[in-house]
């Protein structure tokens, strides 16, 4: 939902579809929620975690641009001509499928396009260079090639790759200063419960913001899988039912372009209607337990929602979905983004009551017992 990486990273608030339409009638004894353990280790968050953080959001909005000039690095695209050659019967020969022309390569994500040392050995060289590098092809590689009209197989096979760069694209990383921070903070991470101006002031919002996420990642889950459904209500469970469906159907006919009724996606997914309707009830019930989850929290603890409060704290959720109010309240509707942002307010409060300890979360598993003590064990027994 979120268009940024960190949005997805530092965000605590619960996404809007997560939660069904309507009233949430039924009722549920939620397990425990405050004072919660967690374990210092285990939420910590490193100056390396939130430069990492950084350095990936601002690569998502680096802008290219081609040079003329320069080497070509781990990240970079090149446009390349290439020859491969085998050995076959005593000599080097170019082979089917080995030779191409003006080939783009994107050298950060095209790695696993070609067999080990391809893109590497692009690293380093310069605009204009030609080059041969020798590599081998994989034992387990499967493809055959056609060398002077026969068959070969290129399994474990030496192979010679000579290059000529033709081109190349650099990302051009935007740095992070505080007059960067200034101007782009706000759009860029996604912030928009306070005014962030400085480096500093910004990965101390990123190192909090990491925390909470981790805290959440951690207990959230847990605390509401051990929570009890006493009851649903069955009109609200029929409605989610008929809605969890609708947009299961609604998906596949975007998918295949084809028909939108249940038979036409039973058969197509070869799913018996009965296990499809167990599957969408499991959903259904799970999405209310959810709701009821986050309405009986917010009743206990009086995390009640004025008219100002939701003006102000739903256009703060429209603008991270990069949207305004009125047109999310005309996408999920009001009673949604209400719920939605009960959520945020529940999950801060928990996240805001928990016990932490030091050290890492112990393991479940007993040690294993020495031979000594096993024997002991044993006649004790007897």
């Amino acid at each position: 939902m979120f268009k940024k990486l960190l949005a997805i990273m530092l965000t605590v608030a619960v996404a809007i579809t997560m939660f069904g339409c309507g009233s949430t009638e039924g009722k549920i004894k939620p397990a425990k929620y405050k004072g919660v353990v967690v374990y210092k280790d285990d939420i910590k968050v490193t100056d390396k975690d939130v430069d990492s953080t950084i350095e990936n959001v601002l690569s998502q909005s680096a802008k290219e641009k081609k040079v003329k000039k320069g080497k070509v690095g781990a990240s970079d695209k090149v446009n390349v001509d290439y020859k491969g050659e085998i050995e076959y019967k005593g000599k080097k020969e170019a082979f089917e499928g080995g030779t191409a022309k003006k080939q783009d390569i994107d050298l950060s994500s095209d790695a696993q396009n070609y067999i080990e040392g391809f893109t590497s050995s692009l690293v380093g060289h310069k605009v204009g260079d030609k080059f041969t590098a020798k590599m081998k092809f994989p034992a387990s590689y499967t493809n055959e090639a056609t060398v002077k009209g026969k068959k070969v197989s290129l399994a474990g096979k030496p192979v010679w790759f000579t290059f000529k760069i033709n081109t190349l694209t650099k990302k051009d990383v935007p740095k992070l200063t505080d007059s960067f921070v200034k101007k782009n903070a706000k759009s860029m991470f996604q912030i928009t419960d306070e005014k962030i101006t400085t480096v500093k002031a910004l990965k101390k919002y990123i190192k909090r913001e990491m925390r909470k996420y981790n805290i959440s990642n951690k207990i959230m889950n847990k605390i509401l899988e051990d929570s009890k459904v006493i009851s649903y209500d069955q009109k609200e469970l029929k409605k989610e039912k008929k809605k969890l469906t609708d947009q299961t159907l609604s998906q596949y006919a975007q998918q295949v372009g084809g028909d939108l009724s249940l038979d036409a996606y039973l058969k197509a997914t070869q799913m018996k209607k009965k296990d499809f309707n167990k599957q969408i009830t499991e959903q259904a019930k799970q999405s209310l337990k959810t709701t009821m989850f986050i309405r009986e929290i917010a009743k206990r603890e009086n995390l009640k929602l004025s008219a100002k409060e939701y003006k102000e704290e739903g256009k703060k959720l429209a603008e991270q979905n990069g949207t305004t109010l009125k047109e999310l309240e005309k996408q999920q509707g009001k009673k949604e983004i209400e719920l939605s942002i009960l959520a945020n307010r529940v999950q801060d409060f928990i996240v805001k009551n928990v016990k932490e300890k030091k050290g890492s979360e112990p393991t479940t598993t007993p040690a294993p017992m020495t031979t000594k003590k096993a024997k002991k064990t044993k006649k004790a027994k007897k």
